[in-house]
């Protein structure tokens, strides 16, 4: 006799689906932290700051596209370039390394 996994199949794509949601959000978010850095007239957006938005949005970008991998879920073109573009800006011309910010030296 054949047992179905169906119930836990669907239980695991909900699950899936909420995480892919919530993460979406958090792309979301961080998307409008970096139009909001860019905004406004006199913008007096320090270098650091907008390294942190820029920084806060390839993480959400790139924990959105592992999980969406892992659910297997087709990531659109668009996110794969945008995080190509905010790799890029992270990266160091000088050394090749990853700038992360970390906060003000204390």
């Amino acid at each position: 006799m054949l047992k179905t996994t169906e119930p836990d199949d669907r239980h695991l794509r909900q699950r899936n689906e909420r995480l892919l949601v919530h993460l979406l959000s958090n792309v979301n978010l961080a998307r409008a932290g970096v139009r909001a850095g860019r905004s406004g007239r006199g913008n007096s957006t320090s270098g650091n700051d907008r390294r942190q938005r820029n920084t806060n949005l390839l993480d959400a970008l790139e924990a959105y596209a592992a999980a969406a991998a892992a659910s297997g879920v087709p990531l659109p073109y668009r996110y794969r370039d945008e995080m190509r573009l905010y790799r890029s800006m992270a990266v160091d011309p000088r050394g090749g390394a990853l700038r992360r910010y970390v906060g003000p030296d204390v």
